[in-house]
């Protein structure tokens, strides 16, 4: 049965016992800070185990896609090990428990997986006689295939009735399925405990049922939970009947083609498939972060992508290829996953461009990092040392991808050895940082479950037809602590059963406003979203408010209307840009406020000016067709299937909004607009950037901040029309002509200032001292700019067959140096960037150059002299031993 199969008779299995099918949350956790990339399937459904969410039902099952970086350094080694997989689960919220969980489990197993029972067999928590008896007395598994483990290997969180975390926990139960004596370590005493690849975990059953207290106290949960997670790949691969997970039908593709582009035949015996295989999972993941909105970066989520690519490359180069070619796999990658996630293919050639550019970026680092070690290894041999040290090698591998392997190679060449054990622990230390960033927090259950049994009701929000309304407090929270009333001054979250007042999401700010009856007066600072309640955060001016209190809540017109400006306009935008970059241009980002609007999207290359005045009338054109901005709210399946666009990496629910502008612009959005285009007024670009890796940025401003902006420059053109005595159309003349002049003063400036080069430089070479044939000269020049002093140099040069030339001077308080000797000094052996180097020294500051001419700086004006006495001391001395 094909991979693509077995997802859909799962979820099918599931959803015909009472459970709904629930869509993957995105690899970037979209309702938990605590995690860097969604990891398991439980991940989304955090609020539901813990008794504060509210999704209408009860159990639920999804085939969730994870990423996970903690067992990085066995992929492509073991069988089973990946950074991004899916993983397969059903989960109950406080229904079902024990009993069903693991019926259902055993007849998937044997009756739709077709598993022969005799290869099957389970392990329960060492104190759990409950799971233990359903098995072997309901189920039938005799107790030889039965196995109890301790905490640390069937009990979630691992090791918590000893260890903590404090919170929700419980034992696990799992199915192993027995590839036969002939795998894994040959011995007769092999069970699931053993590292060995014979027994493959395909299934694990976390049986939520304790809360731990602090002093490890395990009490009964009210509401007992079931979380279960069974890894595709690893159920494709025992029921497709192949001993790895990277035989199975949706990887060999993908490993055919690795492959053909290294032109390194795929064998499983030999060291290079495990470099294959790495490639693989590597890029498989990379296509899916970037899918789901992670860029290329240097911290968090996308400096993961970049070590997944990095490290895929260094593969790639080891496999005898140093050249761009990771990109090409991102259409195999495409057409695999096709069924399951269409999203991938219609962004395919976007996709490989990231990817390339990323790529092309990395070989250029590992250039510059090729000059850093020889920079390095020529520093230790100076200093007499022999061993390179584990920190720089580390810093090598970590900034610029620079492989240990091909570090220690070139300093075997060079007669140096390397300080693995130095590298190793700080490989170390990041691999706890990674462990760190990727699990979930202590504290991820604590304090919330004191609220397990308020269920929270959804806040009713009003704001897409109204700015008033009359509503009803539920809570108020202060200082984290729920509270029946607060006085004046204090500042609070409150919720209330309607609002007109819209939460901050999809890159929109909160709406603000006011809060008032007879009895008080609230300011609304701001608006947020958490759970299903919407947040007000206020301060309270005037008088005292209370739960149950009706309040008048009205939004502040005039900011919404700026924002909903804003809001439109980056739809529009979004449609231009698209048309005038190409289809690749999407939405990777954007922030709306009054003030402004943010709009990131892809595109590898900086906008040119003419784009830009493009995109900027093509917006303004469209603003003034006056098209009508309307709103339907639909099935999200019907939405897509209507050409709707969707936000490749935002998580959508059942029902959708999805806001249209004319014939042209169709999206899915829960945020705020004006009802028509002309309501938007000028449309104003002020500045585009590039914030990462092929994504750019641009800010605009529209409405009253475009007049304000346009009223700016009248001023500023106002101004210098009257300081240059001269009208609006003839400005630009005026500066032209004014341009003109300054660069013929410029010119003259110039010719003056040669010609007292040459008058200085001819005072110097009568002044200078012989010694050898040589005419030295050191001297300070007042006032002397770097380039006076290089020209000066020049001219000395010129005008001498012989000479050796150290000037100085101080400007603003630091000092420029100058060394310059002519051909036959240098031939003496004397090096002007050797004596540069030594002479700044001396004045705090350091420089370099050629043998013939270096310059320098410092910050100690006071030392110059010295310097300049050190460079004649120099010049003296080599010159007379040569």
């Amino acid at each position: 049965m094909k991979t693509n199969d077995i997802r859909q008779m799962y979820l099918k299995y599931f959803e015909s016992n009472g459970h709904v099918s629930y869509p993957s949350d995105s690899l970037i956790p979209s309702n938990d800070p605590t995690l860097l990339f969604t990891g398991a399937g439980m991940n989304q459904f955090k609020d539901m185990f813990i008794g504060v969410g509210n999704l209408g039902f009860k159990r639920a099952t999804t085939c969730q896609k994870c990423l996970r970086t903690g067992d990085i350094e066995n992929v492509g080694k073991t069988s089973s090990h990946h950074t991004f997989f899916e993983m397969l689960g059903n989960f109950s919220f406080g229904d079902y428990f024990k009993n069903e969980v693991i019926e259902w489990a055993w007849e998937f197993v044997r009756k739709k997986a077709n598993l022969k029972e005799e290869k099957l067999s389970v392990s329960v928590y060492q104190d759990d006689d409950e799971a233990y008896n359903i098995w072997n007395k309901k189920m039938g598994v005799p107790a030889g295939k039965i196995y109890k483990f301790g905490e640390d290997d069937n009990f979630w969180p691992a090791g918590a009735p000893s260890k903590g975390p404090n919170g929700p926990c419980g034992p696990c139960t799992e199915i192993f399925y027995d590839q036969g004596a002939n795998i894994g370590c040959g011995s007769n005493d092999c069970n699931p405990s053993c590292d060995c690849d014979r027994y493959v975990e395909i299934w694990n059953l976390v049986l939520m049922q304790f809360e731990r207290s602090g002093d490890g106290k395990m009490d009964p949960l009210k509401n007992k939970c079931i979380d279960t997670g069974m890894g595709l790949e690893r159920i494709a691969r025992v029921m497709q009947g192949v001993y790895t997970n990277f035989d199975i039908d949706s990887f060999v593709p993908i490993i055919n083609n690795i492959s053909e582009l290294v032109g390194v035949e795929y064998d499983s015996k030999q060291k290079s498939s495990s470099l294959i295989r790495r490639i693989a999972d590597h890029v498989r993941a990379i296509v899916f972060c970037i899918a789901d909105g992670v860029y290329f970066s240097n911290e968090g989520r996308g400096y993961v992508e970049r070590r997944l690519l990095r490290r895929a490359m260094r593969d790639v180069m080891e496999l005898g290829k140093n050249e761009v070619l990771l990109y090409k796999l991102v259409p195999v990658i495409a057409d695999v996953m096709l069924e399951p996630y269409p999203a991938i293919k219609e962004r395919r050639e976007n996709i490989a461009r990231v990817v390339k550019s990323e790529e092309e970026r990395f070989h250029e680092t590992l250039e510059k990092g090729t000059v850093l070690l020889d920079e390095s290894i020529e520093k230790l041999k100076k200093s007499g040392g022999t061993v390179f040290s584990g920190a720089d090698s580390f810093r090598l591998y970590d900034t610029f991808g620079f492989p240990v392997d091909m570090t220690e190679s070139i300093l075997e060449e060079n007669g140096l050895t390397l300080d693995m054990a130095g590298f190793e622990s700080e490989m170390e230390k990041q691999r706890e940082q990674a462990r760190a960033g990727t699990r979930i927090k202590d504290s991820v259950f604590s304090g919330a479950i004191n609220e397990s049994d308020r269920v929270i009701e959804k806040t009713v929000f009003k704001g897409y037809e109204l700015d008033k309304a009359e509503c009803k407090v539920r809570r108020i929270i202060n200082k984290g602590d729920d509270v029946e009333f607060v006085e004046a001054g204090k500042g609070v979250f409150v919720d209330l059963d309607v609002t007109p007042f819209y939460a901050e999401a999809g890159g929109q700010v909160g709406d603000k406003g006011t809060l008032v009856n007879d009895n008080c007066h609230i300011d609304v600072i701001n608006t947020i979203k958490e759970n299903n309640e919407i947040l007000h955060i206020c301060k309270i001016e005037k008088g005292r408010v209370g739960v149950g209190d009706v309040l008048n809540a009205e939004v502040d017109v005039d900011r919404r209307a700026a924002i909903k400006r804003n809001h439109s306009a980056t739809h529009i935008l979004h449609h231009i840009l698209r048309q005038i970059l190409g289809e690749h241009a999407e939405q990777a980002g954007s922030n709306v406020d009054p003030d402004r609007l943010r709009f990131d999207f892809r595109h590898f290359t900086s906008v040119t000016k003419s784009e830009l005045e493009r995109i900027e009338f093509l917006v303004n054109e469209h603003i003034l067709k006056d098209g009508e901005v309307a709103t339907n709210e639909m099935g999200f399946k019907e939405a897509i299937d209507s050409g709707v666009t969707a936000l490749f990496g935002e998580k959508y629910g059942e029902r959708v909004r999805a806001v249209s502008i004319g014939d042209y612009s169709k999206e899915l959005c829960g945020g705020t607009h004006v009802s028509r285009t002309g309501n938007i007024g000028l449309f104003k670009i002020i500045s585009e950037s590039s914030i990462a890796a092929g994504v750019r940025r641009i800010e605009a401003i529209t409405g009253i901040e475009s007049l304000k902006k346009t009223k700016k420059k009248d001023e500023l053109i106002l101004e210098l029309c009257e300081k240059l005595n001269t009208s609006e159309d003839l400005l630009k003349g005026r500066v032209a002509d004014m341009l003109q002049e300054i660069k013929g003063l410029g010119n003259e400036i110039h010719n003056l200032k040669q010609a007292s080069q040459g008058e200085i430089a001819g005072k110097l070479l009568d002044e200078s001292v012989e010694t050898a044939g040589v005419k030295v000269i050191a001297r300070k020049l007042d006032g002397a700019s770097i380039d006076d002093l290089r020209n000066t140099a020049d001219s000395l040069r010129k005008s001498s067959n012989s000479a050796a030339i150290a000037l100085g001077s101080v400007n603003s308080g630091n000092v420029a140096l100058i060394v310059a000797l002519t051909d036959d000094v240098v031939k003496r052996g004397l090096n002007a960037g050797k004596i540069i180097k030594d002479i700044a020294k001396i004045v705090g500051g350091g420089g370099g150059g050629k043998p013939d001419m270096a310059q320098a700086g410092g910050k100690l004006p006071e030392k110059l002299d010295e310097a300049i006495s050190r460079a004649l001391q120099i010049f003296k001395e080599n010159i007379e031993s040569s």
